[in-house]
């Protein structure tokens, strides 16, 4: 059996509040930038310890699910701490909206319905939000697949008294903790089953990969619901490593200057976000705001969770270097729910490829000009013991070091598997090399990329390759020369994807636009702008051009874009005015529908 000292996150938490119980954790800041409440760790130890007897109370025993509905605060952490304590397994979710029953309500009741939950936490701002709408008609429509689910406030003042002694203690490092829920791109949310050891091994390599010390701060607007944001953020806090401030990702979305206003306020050392947070940081703020900035003090920048673009990194970088921000702090990273949160770390390399031979997946270097592609590295696995390597997806067997294959990692940190998905957990994460004579199992990440002097190079998703006139295509390319094309379009809100129209795959591209209305004369000009300059630096054709309002790009929580939802929605000819389409043309310019 672990003792309280194991390297658990409870242990941690309990050797913080036997030494450091005035120690500050977190600090939460509300939409104007201002801090609005904070957390000890003598205040989370016994917050934690009044979840886990609620939770006892309620008849729920080790091994349970229950699925943790929390608007963005601090409510949210000793739920998810106290399920710890009581053994419960704490399923984080995105907190549907109650008063708009849609895709979000849906995924929540799947999500549910596969990890059998009979219980929802949640605190008093959603709880009254959640009735108002149940009393309107919404929320019960929204939930109609979850009738047997009972809803608690771990918010409220727990009548018995606290029993720090009754804390839960895992029987070995194999045990199940929580369960991350991932949709990928297909829209069908799995649980990644996330185990004590592997979250133990993640935050010993944060330590390293992130540098973090005694003086660490970090800023943070990550949602907590999401791996990078619960374990890398949160659970790490809870350990010891850092001090944070929290904010909702709405207030960064809202005024992306609050970001660094607090970090130049706090002197923060540390931050992490999507490409897309970088890139909207560069438009949405002003040279006179970033030269009252002091980001000196910023030790790592770290850029995750999506395909890190060399263009996002440089122009941030040239952008803030009036905030005293150094040009060796921006890091790119590469992980995935499936290996608990990273796999590599620290990236800094650059690739400069011949794009013509990476479309066959041929890794060939280049100079520097139209005809080439500059590619981010993703960094080296610190973790001792991990494997990373590059295996063609076809024929199981490793690639050569000038080619693009399939990413497939083992590490201390690969989860142990989907809830109740045997089959698929036996072919995702168990799977075999051939020809090579190595018996052992790897996780298949699904990504491609490839080794360049040890450091991951990440170049797309297998299931979003187009192959259009017998090449390869990864749609970020597309996507990079579409978004700048013309002033009307939102950044990023560009799509790429092909369907097989009967006769040949054609190449089907998604916009938003800034406004919700756009005229037939701008639409025009918009659909000028991107076959031209699809044509151009390209060679292909845009089969099809959608136009809608923003929003109508869907994503995952953590922002990467969900293509084959998309994809899948204009095959079926669902894409429509009601999902904020705009207008569509095809190639030969025919306008298929226009929204009023």
């Amino acid at each position: 059996m672990a003792s309280p000292t194991s390297p658990t996150v409870l242990g941690a938490l309990h050797r913080l509040c036997s030494v450091e119980p005035n120690r500050l954790l977190f600090t939460w800041v509300g939409d104007d930038g201002r801090d609005t409440g904070t957390v000890t760790a003598g205040e989370l130890g016994e917050a934690t310890d009044k979840v886990a007897t609620a939770l006892r109370g309620w008849d729920l025993h080790p091994g349970e699910r229950a699925v943790l509905v929390y608007p963005p605060g601090l409510d949210f952490i000793p739920a998810f701490t106290g399920c710890l304590a009581a053994g419960v397994i704490p399923v984080p979710v995105y907190p549907p909206d109650p008063t708009r029953p849609g895709r979000s309500s849906e995924t929540f009741a799947r999500i549910v319905a596969d990890c059998g939950a009979r219980i929802a936490l949640t605190n008093a701002t959603y709880d009254r939000a959640r009735k108002v709408a149940a009393v309107a008609g919404f929320f019960g429509r929204s939930v109609a697949n979850t009738p047997d689910l009972t809803w608690h406030r771990t918010d409220r003042r727990v009548r018995e008294p606290a029993a720090p002694g009754l804390r839960h203690v895992p029987a070995s490092p194999d045990e199940t903790a929580f369960l991350q829920y991932t949709s990928g791109s297909t829209g069908t949310p799995k649980g990644v089953v996330v185990t004590h050891g592997n979250i133990a091994h993640e935050l010993a390599a944060n330590v390293t990969d992130l540098r973090l010390h005694d003086g660490t701060r970090g800023v943070f607007w990550i949602p907590q619901y999401h791996d990078m944001g619960l374990i890398n953020v949160i659970l790490s806090t809870v350990s010891g490593n850092s001090a944070t401030h929290l904010m909702s990702p709405v207030t960064f979305l809202r005024d992306p200057a609050i970001w660094f206003e607090v970090m130049s306020r706090v002197g923060a050392t540390i931050t992490s976000a999507p490409d897309f947070a970088y890139d909207l940081a560069v438009r949405k703020t002003t040279a006179a705001q970033r030269a009252g900035w002091d980001l000196s003090r910023l030790e790592m920048a770290i850029c995750a969770a999506e395909p890190v673009r060399d263009r996002t990194a440089r122009e941030f970088s040239a952008a803030f270097a009036e905030t005293g921000l150094r040009d060796d702090v921006f890091f790119a990273a590469y992980g995935l729910a499936e290996n608990t949160a990273s796999v590599t770390n620290r990236g800094q390399g650059r690739a400069t490829l011949d794009k013509e031979a990476l479309s066959r997946g041929e890794v060939v270097n280049a100079v520097e000009d139209g005809r080439a592609v500059v590619l981010r590295g993703c960094g080296r696995s610190s973790k001792p013991g991990d494997e990373i390597r590059i295996v063609d997806p076809g024929t199981r067997r490793p690639c050569r070091p000038d080619r693009v294959g399939e990413i497939w990692v083992r590490s201390t940190t690969t989860t142990a598997g989907y809830w109740g998905r045997p089959e698929l957990t036996a072919e995702t994460f168990h799977a075999k090399l051939a020809g090579v004579g190595d018996p052992r199992g790897y996780l298949r990440t699904g990504d491609l990329g490839f080794l360049r002097d040890g450091e991951l190079y990440v170049t797309g998703r297998i299931k979003d390759l187009m192959i259009l006139r017998g090449r390869n295509v990864h749609p970020g390319d597309v996507e990079d020369t579409v978004r700048d094309c013309n002033p009307l379009l939102r950044p990023g809100g560009t799509m790429a994807f092909s369907v097989d129209d009967g006769v040949r795959d054609h190449l089907v591209v998604l916009v938003e636009v800034r406004t919700d209305r756009l005229n037939r004369e701008d639409a025009l000009r918009v659909w000028d702008d991107v076959r031209t300059h699809v044509g151009l630096e390209h060679g292909l054709t845009v089969g099809t051009l959608v136009i809608g309002r923003p929003g109508v790009a869907a994503k995952t929580s953590s922002g990467k874009l969900r293509r084959q939802v998309v994809r899948q929605s204009f095959t079926d000819g669902a894409l429509s005015e009601k999902d904020g389409v705009l207008h569509t043309f095809r190639s030969s310019g025919h306008e298929l529908q226009e929204a009023m």
